[in-house]
C-alpha cells in the first residue's frame, strides 16, 4: 500500500537525519507553543498519525480509516519571527456494508503558517512566552477525484479546492521541571466547487513534566523522558452545499491525549494516544474510537 511505504521510507529518511541534527528541546505533540526558534535554526519533524472511526449511528455499519505522514519544516528568520510549512500525505478509506470502499490517498493540502512572539518573560529556571499565529492553508490536494461510484464526497478528498485562512495564538510557561502550553486557533474556511466546510475553533492544552532524570546534572549533556497530557478540541460549524446546510457535519469534539516524550542532544521520539472524551456532532456522522500519533523531529 502507498501510504505505508510512505511511512517507512519517512521514517528510514528520518532517522538518518537524526544523525546530524543536535541540541533538540520539548514541545506538545497535538498542541502548538509560545516558543520560537532562534535566528537561523531549521527544525524538522516526521510524524505519523492514525485516526480510526467506528461508531456508526446508522444501519450502514460504517467505518473509516485515516492516515497522514505531516511533513513539518520550522525556519527562524528573527529570534521572534518563524515561518512553519507542513505538507501531509493523505490516505482515507471508507467502508460500509452493501457499498463499495471508497477513498483516495496523495498529497493533501499544504499549510503555512507565520509565528510572531509579542511577550517574553525570562526568570531563573524559566520563562512564559506569547507568540501570534497567522497563515493559509493551500489547496495542493486533489478536490475532484473520481471512483467507480462517481465523484469522492469532499470530506473524502484529498483537499477542499480553497484558501483557507487560519489566525490564533499560542502561550508557553517552561521551567526546567515542566512545561505549560495553550493554543487557540480559528479557521475559516472558503467555498470551493460549490462546497465549503465550516468554520473551525480549535483549542488545546498542554502540560508535560520531565520524569527522568530525576535529578538534572550539574554540567554537560543529557537525555530526558517527558510525560505529557493535552486536551485538544475543535468547535466546527456545518458545512454548506449548494448553498443548503448539511445536516450531517459540524459539532464539538474534545480528546484526552496521554504521551510521552524521548529527549535527547541529537532528536526527539514522541507518542500520543488520544481518547475522545466528548463528541456532540450533528445529525448521524461516524465518531471517532481514538488516534495515535508517532514521531521524530530534529533541530539545526
Amino acid at each position: 500500500m502507498f501510504i505505508l511505504r510512505s511511512i517507512s521510507n519517512l521514517i528510514a529518511c528520518a532517522v538518518l537525519v537524526l544523525l546530524v541534527a543536535s541540541d533538540s528541546y520539548s514541545l506538545p505533540i497535538n498542541s502548538d507553543l509560545g516558543l520560537t526558534p532562534h535566528k537561523g535554526q531549521v527544525i524538522l519533524r516526521a510524524q505519523t498519525r492514525y485516526t480510526f472511526k467506528g461508531d456508526d449511528p446508522t444501519s450502514q455499519d460504517r467505518e473509516q480509516d485515516i492516515y497522514s505522514v505531516p511533513l513539518v519544516a520550522v525556519y527562524g528568520f528573527t529570534s521572534k519571527a518563524s515561518l512553519l510549512v507542513k505538507v501531509p500525505i493523505i490516505s482515507k478509506e471508507l467502508r460500509a456494508i452493501n457499498s463499495p470502499d471508497r477513498g483516495d490517498t496523495g498529497l493533501g493540502d499544504t499549510t503555512v503558517l507565520g509565528k510572531y512572539r509579542v511577550y517574553t518573560h525570562n526568570f531563573k529556571g524559566g520563562t512564559s512566552r506569547l507568540s501570534l499565529i497567522a497563515g493559509l492553508e493551500l489547496p495542493t490536494g486533489e478536490d475532484d477525484e473520481r471512483d467507480s461510484v462517481g465523484t469522492l464526497p469532499a470530506p473524502l478528498q484529498l483537499g477542499s479546492g480553497a484558501v483557507d485562512v487560519i489566525a490564533g495564538g499560542a502561550y508557553t510557561l517552561q521551567t526546567l521541571n515542566y512545561e505549560w502550553d495553550t493554543d487557540l486557533r480559528y479557521k475559516i474556511n472558503r467555498e470551493a466547487n460549490q462546497f465549503n466546510f465550516g468554520d473551525v475553533f480549535i483549542y488545546n492544552f498542554s502540560y508535560q513534566k520531565r520524569i527522568l532524570p530525576v535529578t538534572l546534572p550539574d554540567k554537560g549533556v543529557y537525555s530526558q523522558w517527558n510525560a505529557l497530557l493535552e486536551l485538544n478540541g475543535s468547535v466546527a460549524g456545518k458545512n454548506d452545499s449548494l448553498g443548503v446546510d448539511v445536516v450531517n457535519s459540524g459539532g464539538h469534539s474534545l480528546f484526552l491525549s496521554p504521551g510521552v516524550q524521548y529527549v535527547g542532544p541529537r532528536a526527539v521520539y514522541e507518542f500520543s494516544f488520544q481518547q475522545p472524551i466528548l463528541q456532540d456532532l450533528n445529525g448521524n456522522q461516524l465518531e471517532t474510537d481514538y488516534k495515535l500519533a508517532l514521531s521524530a523531529r530534529v533541530q539545526f
